[in-house]
């Protein structure tokens, strides 16, 4: 039987691993993903600025979209997320609990 666990699909599961290089109690993953001990290696830590480049510009860029994604500027698609707190100052460990509270998709919202 296959089986497929969409938690790890998660951007903000893979920011926080990325910022705390730890999955613990209060990180959102199934509990066989836990440890009681950072991933190696501990010194690859990245900041929350770098987390969230990696997950927009830098992606698009990667896709070869950074035209029309990636970022908000004139002339883009306008998609993006709308938070009901600041990321840039959010508490790392728990990261993964995050969700948006409001999705633009060209410019429009989404129910």
């Amino acid at each position: 039987m296959f089986y497929e666990d969409f938690t790890t699909w998660n951007p903000y599961l893979g920011m926080e691993i990325g910022m705390t290089r730890w999955a613990n109690e209060k990180t959102r993953s199934l509990a066989f993903a836990k440890f009681d001990a950072e991933y190696p290696p501990a010194e690859e830590k990245m900041s929350i600025e770098e987390m969230l480049q990696g997950y927009t510009i830098n992606g698009a860029i990667q896709l070869g979209v950074e035209d029309k994604k990636g970022s908000i500027e004139a002339g883009k698609d306008a998609d993006f997320l709308v938070f009901d707190n600041d990321l840039l100052t959010a508490e790392k460990h728990g990261f993964s609990h995050n969700k948006p509270a409001e999705v633009y998709f060209g410019g429009k919202k989404m129910n």
